[in-house]
């Protein structure tokens, strides 16, 4: 100890002061600057002066540069380790050679509040050392036992209770916790012997609570975004973006794995609990979800499948009705049907031409379609005139359809290629010359038809008249007339069509023909229109209704009496447009001939050019010199027949030879060819110009001849109207008269037979008018029939009147004379509107002559007028009336010589305006018209009068001359095309109503249909149409 003692003093910590002074002799640079700021420290301890303070910084600061480490010398520590190296050796030994001995009782001496059992001759190894859990689920372990004994069995101990392990095999044994709910501690318990303790940890497995997906559809669709719960198999449309949200419990993260690739791809966190994955799907695809957490992912597997719906190409159907009568337009028109939408229809077509000339492209024109529509009907009515088809050319078309693919783009469909196929000018020709024919034959037979109802009328009314029952062969004879009716109505009905096909086609390949024969075809088809009329159709319903309910006799005679005076103005209106078709026809013939010369005129004058100067191959040129003679030879048959046409009508018009001209020419066209066979081009050529100029001179013919027979037709037909007139009110005055006079006499009065007398004779005279009637109204189309059926229905009254008379029934008579008055009226007023129409009509004539012959065709009118108004005026002068009669015949040539000076000022104003005023001394013949007009007006017939009708006419032939020869050297001036209106046919209208049907019936599909459905609804479509 008191060796010791000095040690432990020694050791002793020393102050502050003692470590400053002996740092201060170790770093001269401190000396006692240290010892200073600890006294200085000590001293503001108690005194609390910022002067100290300061002072201590100061000092602090020239020292705080100096490092204090290198005061201490740790080298000296180095000498001791020798000592150390044999205890260390000795316990390194018993560590390799048997560490229990330092192991164990070191264990012990650390857990010193743990027991520990003797120790066993065997040992209890546990595959699983973590011992961890999932709630709800089975928890396995297995044992097994080694060592130098074994003991029979082996228990498991937790919570009080002592359960034995199974044993199938060996030292190995096993035990299972079922439906684990929470931590346990457990021992394994043997011969005595126990193991350690374990824990048995309780975890959650990763769960899905919800999860939802959002299904965004391509924008091209049109469909709103769709949010679907706990639905992992889906049904999409082909690039179709899926994002699912899970909601999960106990995960930390959510991957997917997706059949086409082996990379599992995490999902987002948005929020706690919350993740997030989006893909765009363009093929059938399956996934996989997989949730995990830090002890494990899912238990079952969530498998699910994505079956995408590729977007299908959409479907057309078409159905067409082809103009195959005037070529004018054609009707398409079906279904389009799409899974989702459409981008537009298309018409592509092309124009082959005669000469198999195929163009390359197609032209289109856009169909409108609702494109928000998947499956629609439409229609398309196209107007193929703008075309401008020429004869012989074919045109083909298809219609495309396209959908609204936004992913690889529209998709097209297309329907076969159709064509249609216009005739050629000489199929034209014999097609019309065929349908007229048909028409003509149709009105005829009608006629007949009609003719042998009346007579089978007529006999059922003789047979009728005194019985008082009908017999069984009456009844049977009136079915039969009731049959034969309804036979006519539909031959009639037959025949209104083939008219109005007829007039199409003509309409079609004819657009420039004349507006007066326009009007009359008009005309005639409103005449047609109203062959069959209301009133008779009901009176044939009556008739029926009567004999089923077995009337009495005499009201069936009276109805068949009615239907028998119906069918007689039937018969006559037939008669009446059988012969106005066969004139229309005779004038469509004449224009055909006098264009079809004109023609030939124009090919002939540009071969006679070409042959000239030898213009393409000598073969070629012969050839067509043959074709020019056969079709002139064409043109001679064309000639006759239109020379049998005249001869066909009832009143033929005066046609002039061209037999002469015909001969000519031919024989012209003979020499030409032979000269240009023998290589004479100059001789050959001046025949073929000669014979172009005898064509000229012919065509020339034809057309004065025409404007002729027209002016004189139609001045004829108005001198018979105004004879009509005069006669239809002479009888008029007479029949008021006579009406007056059975007012005041009696029956028993001898004069009561004279004036039945004059009945009869008033009757004969309105026969006459009838008749005459009838005559001009078969060659004038202005008159309707309603003025043939008011003729009719005078002279039924008259007769009636006759048959009161005879009868002495007064009263009766004197009734049915106040209704012929009442029809001659009616007559007058009619005849006087029709006489207008005529008058603007031969006015329009002379002013407005047919296309194409502008000048030569209202000129020769006008002289051939002015002619016949100078010979009437002569023949007044020489006549010696006087009075009434004079005036009268004086006021009518100063209206004709009026209307006749309007025309020629408006011809003359058009040939001012084509710079022509000057030829023909118009402004001369129009003042001497004029002053002709006043001689009339004022009554005076002097020779001046005479004299300036001469010169008019004389000043009108020079005219006439000089505007003939300028047309000698006339360009050819190119054809306007005329607008048609855009008249759907009926046959297209009911196609057109069915299809609206099927449209309204489509708007009644739900929009919003799953594709499944949607497919559904698409083939019952397909199976209706089917």
């Amino acid at each position: 100890m008191v060796h010791v003692t000095p040690l432990l003093l020694k050791s002793r910590a020393i102050s502050d002061e003692q470590a400053a002074s002996k740092i201060g002799t170790f770093f001269p640079l401190i000396n006692d600057k240290l010892l200073n700021i600890i006294q200085l420290k000590s001293t503001y301890f108690e005194h609390k002066q910022d002067l100290i303070l300061a002072g201590i910084n100061q000092k602090t600061n020239e020292i705080s540069g100096i490092s204090f480490e290198n005061a201490v010398d740790l080298r000296e520590n180095l000498q001791y380790l020798k000592y150390l190296l044999f205890p260390f050796i000795v316990l390194l030994l018993i560590a390799i050679l048997s560490p229990n001995v330092l192991v164990a009782p070191t264990k012990r001496i650390v857990q010193f509040n743990k027991s520990f059992e003797p120790q066993a001759p065997f040992q209890f190894n546990v595959s699983d050392t973590e011992f961890i859990a999932f709630r709800n689920e089975d928890f396995k372990f297995q044992v097994e036992l080694t060592g130098k004994s074994y003991p029979e069995d082996v228990y498991m101990v937790s919570e009080g209770r002592r359960l034995k392990l199974k044993n199938p095999e060996g030292q190995n044994y096993f035990y299972t916790f079922e439906k684990v709910q929470h931590s346990r501690q457990f021992e394994l318990e043997a011969a005595g012997y126990s193991s350690s303790t374990y824990t048995l940890k309780v975890v959650n497995r990763p769960q899905i609570q919800q999860f939802d997906v959002l299904l965004q559809f391509p924008i091209y669709l049109y469909k709103q975004a769709e949010r679907i719960s706990n639905a992992g198999n889906l049904q999409i449309p082909e690039g179709t973006e899926i994002k699912w949200f899970f909601n999960v419990s106990h995960a930390d993260s959510v991957w997917f794995s997706f059949k086409d690739d082996s990379i599992e791809h995490p999902a987002r966190t948005k929020d706690s609990g919350i993740f997030e994955y989006e893909r765009s799907f363009y093929a059938d695809n399956s996934y996989e979800v997989i949730l995990k957490n830090a002890y494990g992912s899912n238990n079952e597997k969530l498998l699910y499948k994505i079956d995408v719906l590729p977007d299908k190409y959409p479907k057309i159907s078409v159905e067409q009705i082809q103009d195959t009568i005037a070529f004018r337009q054609l009707v398409l028109g079906g279904s389009l049907r799409d899974d989702y939408g459409l981008t537009d229809l298309k018409l592509f077509y092309k124009i082959i031409g005669e000469n198999n000339q195929k163009p390359e492209k197609y032209n289109s024109i856009d169909i409108d379609i609702d494109r928000s529509k998947a499956a629609q009907s439409y229609y398309f009515t196209w107007n193929i005139q703008k075309l401008k088809l020429q004869n012989g050319d074919q045109l083909e078309y298809f219609l495309q359809v396209r959908d609204n693919d936004g992913i690889s783009g529209p998709k097209p469909s297309r329907t076969p290629v159709f064509q249609l196929k216009l005739p050629e000018k000489k199929q034209i020709k014999e097609q019309i010359e065929g349908s007229t024919k048909s028409t003509e034959n149709q009105i005829d037979k009608s006629l007949q038809e009609a003719k042998e109802l009346k007579e089978n009328l007529e006999e059922l009314e003789s047979r009728m008249k005194g019985k008082k029952k009908m017999s069984w062969e009456d009844e049977q004879l009136l079915k039969k007339v009731m049959e034969q009716k309804e036979n006519i109505e539909q031959e009639i009905s037959k025949l209104q069509q083939q008219f109005e096909q007829n007039q199409q086609m003509r309409d079609r390949f004819d657009p420039e023909k004349d507006k007066r024969i326009e009007e009359k075809v008009e005309q005639l088809q409103e005449l047609m229109e109203e062959l069959l009329d209301e009133e008779t159709k009901k009176l044939y319903e009556e008739l029926e209704k009567l004999l089923q309910e077995n009337s009495d006799p005499e009201q069936l005679q009276e109805m068949i009496e009615e239907l028998n005076f119906k069918e007689e103005n039937l018969e006559k209106e037939l008669e009446r447009t059988l012969e106005l078709f066969k004139r229309m026809k005779f004038e469509y013939k004449l224009d055909e001939v006098i264009e079809e010369t004109q023609s030939l005129e124009e090919q002939q004058e540009d071969l006679a050019e070409k042959n000239e100067n030898k213009e393409g191959d000598t073969e070629n040129l012969e050839k067509k010199q043959q074709e020019l003679n056969e079709s002139f030879e064409e043109l001679e048959k064309d000639i006759e027949e239109l020379q049998n046409l005249n001869q066909d009508l009832k009143n033929p018009e005066l046609m002039q030879s061209t037999q002469e001209e015909q001969e000519e020419i031919k024989e012209l066209q003979k020499e030409a060819l032979e000269q240009m066979q023998k290589g004479k081009h100059k001789k050959s050529s001046q025949s073929q110009k000669d014979a172009a100029q005898k064509m000229r001179q012919m065509n020339q013919k034809m057309q004065q001849m025409q404007a002729s027979m027209e002016m004189m037709q139609m001045q004829e037909n108005l001198d018979d109207l105004r004879d009509i007139l005069d006669n239809l009110l002479k009888l008029s005055f007479d029949e008021e008269e006579l009406m007056k006079e059975f007012r005041k006499v009696n029956q028993t009065d001898p004069r009561f037979i004279e004036l039945s007398q004059n009945q009869l004779k008033l009757r004969d005279d309105a026969q006459i008018v009838e008749d005459s009637l009838m005559s001009l109204a078969k060659r004038v189309f202005q008159i309707s029939s309603f003025v043939t059926r008011e003729v009719g229905d005078m002279n039924r009254n008259m007769d009636d009147a006759v048959e009161a008379i005879k009868e002495r029934r007064k009263a009766v008579a004197v009734g049915k004379q106040q209704y012929v008055m009442t029809s001659i009226n009616n007559l007058a007023l009619l005849l006087d509107d029709v006489m207008n129409q005529m008058q603007q009509a031969m006015a329009d004539a002379m002013g407005n002559p047919r296309p194409g012959d502008q000048k030569q065709q209202s000129l020769p009118s006008m002289i051939e007028l002015q002619k016949r108004l100078s010979q009437q005026i002569q023949e007044l002068k020489r006549s010696g009336k006087q009075g009434r009669q004079l005036s009268e015949e004086l006021a009518r040539m100063a209206a004709e010589q009026e209307r006749l000076r309007k025309a020629m000022e408006e011809m003359n104003q058009k040939l001012k305006n084509q710079n022509r005023n000057g030829q023909g001394g118009l402004e001369d013949v129009i003042d001497k018209m004029e002053e002709n007009e006043i001689d009339l007006v004022n009554k005076r017939l002097t020779e001046n009068t005479i004299k300036r009708q001469q010169d008019i006419l004389t000043r009108l032939l020079e005219a006439e001359k000089a505007m003939r020869e300028q047309q000698l050297d006339k360009e050819r001036k190119g054809e306007t095309a005329r607008d048609y209106s855009r008249e759907i046919p009926e046959a297209f209208e009911e196609y057109i109503k069915q299809k609206e049907k099927e449209i309204e019936l489509l708007k009644t599909i739900p929009p919003k249909l799953n594709p499944y459905y949607k497919e559904q609804v698409n083939q019952y479509f397909e199976r209706l149409e089917k």
